[in-house]
């Protein structure tokens, strides 16, 4: 009887630590997504290998807020939701647009955030999360950073 009242409160105390660190990884993700918030200007990126040109980061911007992204890209306007998770190595970023070339998709990335720069790397829809800030010719992988305004 001990054994299993033991058992018991062992598989309880795995749950409730289990539920605390659900809500850690929760407020974590918050004070990210508050970190992140704000209006950035492109300065640099990558795709499948090659530079974005310089005329795209003279033109194109990014708005985030409460989870949600706008970003003006050149002649085109992206809008969308986005998930930052900041407790794993490297930190993730789960994005869905809602107009764009990518509306109604889902894709993968990983992103590093600083007091002034916002970096994220992008596999193509319905691929795997890269593992790294790379592109390579035919892979499109999309990196693209951004410094607060």
């Amino acid at each position: 009887m001990r054994t299993f009242l033991f058992a018991g409160l062992g598989l309880l105390g795995l749950a409730l630590g289990g539920l605390q660190f659900m809500a850690s990884a929760d407020e974590a993700s918050d004070a990210e997504v508050k970190k992140a918030e704000g209006t950035f200007v492109l300065v640099s990126g990558e795709f499948k290998g090659n530079d974005l040109p310089d005329s795209l980061t003279e033109v194109s911007t990014l708005t985030n807020k409460s989870g949600k992204h706008t970003a003006v890209v050149g002649m085109i306007k992206i809008i969308g939701t986005h998930k930052l998770n900041p407790t794993k190595k490297p930190r993730e970023i789960d994005s869905k647009d809602t107009e764009g070339p990518y509306a109604g998709k889902s894709y993968k990335g990983i992103y590093t955030l600083d007091d002034t720069t916002f970096k994220v790397c992008f596999a193509p829809p319905g691929q795997d999360r890269p593992t790294e800030f790379t592109t390579k010719s035919g892979t499109g992988e999309l990196i693209h950073c951004w410094k607060r305004k």
